[in-house]
């Protein structure tokens, strides 16, 4: 897991002040941005957990969190922040270890290095493919399919119906891939994971500037903007 610090932004900020103010340290906004307000909510949730009260979110915090990210809170997939490639892998950790049944694996990697994703879930000689995160400024879709994925598997287990359907019956007559990010470099560009401030982001806006007909993602650079 990456160390937050003051000073501190993108989508895993996001992240973890979601999970800060469900558990009520967190009182501002979920904006990213690692400030006084996000350092004072760590620092009382680790007084709460017995740790060292240093502001700073780094392995013995994230292993506190770690029942939370797990669903200890009621849900896994974040559907309200900007949703990363980092929070992608969170997930899909915590989805494996809650359901050993998926089959989770990497039929690539993205030019920066980054998995593409499937996940198989069912066993029936019915074939089904989603895919999602195509278009990076469409990186809604990822959740979206993530939720979806998450919600099956909760009612697998449980032998409850999902959408009115037996969630057992659809496992063994279906077999569903689900390809959650097609483009994990394009999505980290658009949701911040990517900092404005860096090279990469600064050579993609030259890139982006040779093709002014098509809308370059900007959205960023003033919403973490301290």
């Amino acid at each position: 897991m990456e160390t937050l610090k003051f000073g501190s932004i993108g989508p895993i900020v996001e992240f973890v002040q979601n999970i800060l103010k469900i558990l009520g340290f967190y009182k501002g906004n979920i904006d990213g941005i690692y400030g006084n307000g996000t350092k004072n909510a760590v620092m009382n949730f680790q007084k709460n957990f017995g740790l060292t009260s240093d502001g700073i979110v780094g392995p013995l915090t994230w292993k506190s969190l770690t029942p939370y990210i797990n669903g200890a809170l009621g849900f896994i997939i974040p559907t309200n922040i900007s949703y990363s490639y980092s929070i992608l892998e969170i997930n899909l950790n915590s989805l494996k270890t809650l359901y050993p049944f998926l089959e989770i694996f990497s039929v690539g990697k993205s030019v920066l290095g980054n998995n593409i994703f499937v996940i198989k879930i069912g066993n029936g000689p019915k074939e089904v493919f989603y895919s999602a995160g195509i278009h990076a400024n469409e990186w809604i879709t990822s959740p979206l399919l993530m939720k979806f994925l998450a919600d099956y598997s909760y009612t697998y287990k449980n032998n409850l119906p999902i959408f009115g359907v037996s969630s057992r019956d659809l496992y063994n007559s279906t077999t569903i891939y689900i390809m959650p990010m097609i483009n994990p470099d394009g999505i980290n560009l658009v949701t911040g994971e990517i900092s404005p401030n860096s090279s990469l982001y600064l050579n993609t806006s030259l890139i982006a500037n040779n093709f002014p007909y098509i809308p370059y993602p900007s959205r960023m650079e003033s919403k973490y903007k301290r």
